[in-house]
């Protein structure tokens, strides 16, 4: 093999390696959550305390539950219930929505 045939091929084994760190590297667990809501309000909610959370928006009332460092929506009044199957979110920039009733939910 030629010089730059051995330098291309290991030009991309080291580029594969960046890449394949920055796929599989893995995400740190959020502390706090942040609860939005269609009129522009946030609540920050914290992860280490296992509680549940009721929310009235856009005509709807939203449950949220925390346990063991997780945040979920359990039994909204929403027609669809979407937003529970998002499941239990607790890693950073985890998201998850309530369409319905506007509510989104963020782990920082």
């Amino acid at each position: 093999m030629q010089r730059s045939s051995l330098q291309n091929i290991l030009f991309c084994v080291i580029i594969l390696a960046i890449a394949a760190f920055f796929l599989f590297k893995p995400k740190s667990k959020g502390a706090t959550a942040v609860v939005n809501f269609p009129n522009g309000s946030q609540t920050t909610i914290d992860l280490t305390q296992n509680k549940q959370y009721d929310f009235t928006s856009n005509g709807y009332q939203v449950h949220l539950v925390v346990e063991d460092g997780s945040i979920r929506f359990v039994d909204s009044e929403c027609p669809d219930h979407l937003c529970e199957g998002f499941g239990r979110l607790s890693h950073s920039d985890q998201m998850a929505t309530c369409l319905p009733a506007g509510v989104s939910v963020i782990v920082n």
